[in-house]
Formats: structure tokens, C-alpha cells, sequence
């Protein structure tokens, strides 16, 4: 019980470390992390007939697709955002039909998504990784200058 009690706590402390410490990219890549640890968690509960923990995971899959879609930058991300927040808005509808059917197969589809997105993601140049905002809109600007 206690050896739980610190290795919770140790991990909480970890995890808002890495948190405050992350750079905006490695912070979505956690995000894509933590949606798919939270749906293999609400398939296992799912297999196990826990449907408590398959409502309290899903929920948090739910949670963290919703805080990837509203970090996207819908004034300034144009065509790329828009369909970053509609597929975002199908991975959400696809969740909640596993939460109402059990439906383990689409719960599959969706983590083969998330986990393509998140691969994808971290394909990224290591120097647009580090870049910030006003760097990437400076790049912008410079290409729409040259085309």
C-alpha cells in the first residue's frame, strides 16, 4: 500500500517535471502518448468486463484528443488545421462508439491513427522541432514572399 503510495507520487512528480520542462512539440507528442496508453488501459478494461475503467479511460482519451484539437491554431494553421480538427473530431466520435458498443475493433483503428499521427509527428526536423511560434510565422511569411 505505502510502496504505491510513493511510486504514484513518484510518478506524478515525473511526470509534471517533464511537463514543465518539455518543449510545445515533445508536449503533443505526450499528449499522443498518453491517448494511447489510455485506450490500450480502456481495452484491457474492456476484455476484463471493467466497465468503470473503460468509461474513466475512454473519458480521458477523450479529454486529451479534445486538449490536441484545441491547440490547434485555426487563424493562422489554414488548410492543415482544419483537417487536423476534423479528423480530431472523428477520433472523439470514434471513441464514443467504443464506450456505447465495447467495440474493440474500432478501438484498434483508432490507435493505429493516433499512433501514425504521433509517428509522424515525431519525424519532424530536429529544427523545427525546437522552432516557436513567431519562428514558424517568420518562415511562413518568407516563403509566401518567395512564391
Amino acid at each position: 500500500m505505502m510502496k504505491q503510495k510513493f511510486l504514484n507520487q513518484y510518478q506524478q512528480t515525473s511526470l509534471e517535471t517533464g511537463l514543465e520542462n518539455a518543449s510545445p512539440h515533445k508536449l503533443v507528442s505526450m499528449l499522443y502518448d498518453g491517448a494511447l496508453e489510455t485506450m490500450a488501459n480502456a481495452k484491457g478494461a474492456v476484455e476484463r468486463k471493467d466497465y468503470e475503467a473503460k468509461a474513466h479511460n475512454l473519458n480521458r482519451a477523450i479529454l486529451i484528443i479534445g486538449t490536441l484539437r484545441s491547440g490547434l491554431d485555426m487563424e493562422n494553421g489554414g488548410e492543415v488545421a482544419n483537417n487536423y480538427a476534423e479528423l480530431y473530431g472523428y477520433i472523439n466520435q470514434k471513441l464514443l462508439h467504443v464506450s456505447f458498443k465495447n467495440d474493440l475493433e474500432a478501438l484498434a483503428d483508432v490507435m493505429d491513427l493516433i499512433r501514425n499521427l504521433r509517428d509522424s509527428w515525431n519525424l519532424m526536423p530536429d529544427n523545427m522541432k525546437s522552432a516557436t511560434k513567431d519562428q514558424l510565422g517568420n518562415l511562413k511569411k518568407m516563403k509566401a514572399g518567395r512564391g
